[in-house]
């Protein structure tokens, strides 16, 4: 009888530590070793300073009342020759710069254009492979160069870069963005030494778009703050806010614009084109 109780008692032992095992187990995994869930995000988007923040109505007025000072370094109308300029000149810049050439709108000879690049990406970023993986290798032989060393081996005549869509958000600093591009204007300038260089104004969004966190009145600021460069280093300025703008809005007219609000359609790519060959930087 008393061995009979003896194994009763080990048998229940053992399925007590079993089950605390069990629990202590499934409590583990449902806490300490869970993934966490992320952190909620923010209902709003809290910009750095109101300034920076894009005003609601839209005020077009501050950009147009500012941007008058500046008709000594627009480039007024004076092409005739639109096409030869064209043929001499190299576009460089984002999404829409690429869409000119992807596009056909001009030989790709013609474009450097990459899509969501921002001015940083321009000296830093990959943008042409040079040397592909060699398959009979285990290493990884591929090499790219970025569009600045591209450009630079071109040494074209004359450039028209156009960037800054990528870098508006709400909380860009408009003087920390334009001493990227004066630096990048400088390298550009020792690199390639007889080429001109004209800095296109960043083309407007639609006030209906699909990245409405890239703010209309941050790229205002940036227009002004390169427009102070080009009188500052003696470049051209290509005010295309001048044919893009919507007058009533200030915001860009949607019928040169894609369904996104951001991107030319092709009528955008024939008047951007249009309006570069006849306010030209001999």
């Amino acid at each position: 009888m008393f061995f009979k109780k003896k194994i009763f008692y080990i048998i229940l032992m053992i399925i007590c530590i079993a089950a605390f095992s069990v629990i202590t187990i499934s409590a583990l995994d449902s806490s300490e070793y869970q993934t966490p869930p992320p952190p909620a995000e923010p209902e709003t988007e809290q910009p750095n300073t109101a300034a920076q923040a894009e005003i609601d109505p839209y005020d077009k007025t501050v950009y147009e009342n500012e941007i008058v000072s500046y008709t000594d370094v627009i480039l007024p109308l004076n092409g005739s020759n639109s096409d030869v300029y064209l043929g001499e000149t190299l576009f460089v810049g984002d999404s829409n710069t690429e869409g000119i050439g992807a596009f056909e709108h001009l030989p790709m000879q013609n474009v450097l254009g990459k899509h969501s690049m921002s001015i940083q990406g321009f000296t830093a970023d990959d943008y042409l492979m040079i040397a592909e993986d060699n398959p009979e290798t285990e290493e990884d032989e591929s090499q790219y160069i970025t569009m600045f060393n591209v450009l630079a081996g071109r040494q074209p005549k004359r450039i028209i870069i156009n960037f800054g869509t990528n870098n508006a958000g709400a909380h860009a600093v408009p003087q920390q963005f334009a001493a990227v591009y004066r630096s990048t204007l400088e390298q550009i300038q020792s690199a390639c030494p007889n080429t001109k260089i004209v800095v296109a104004a960043i083309l407007p969004v639609c006030k209906d778009r699909d990245y409405p966190k890239i703010k209309q009145d941050v790229i205002d600021l940036f227009n002004l703050e390169l427009a102070q460069l080009c009188r500052e280093k003696g470049y051209g300025f290509l005010h295309y806010p001048e044919i893009f703008k919507d007058s009533e809005t200030g915001y860009a007219n949607p019928a040169y614009f894609s369904a996104d609000g951001i991107h030319l359609n092709g009528d955008g790519y024939r008047i951007l084109l249009d309006y570069a060959g006849k306010h030209q930087y001999n």
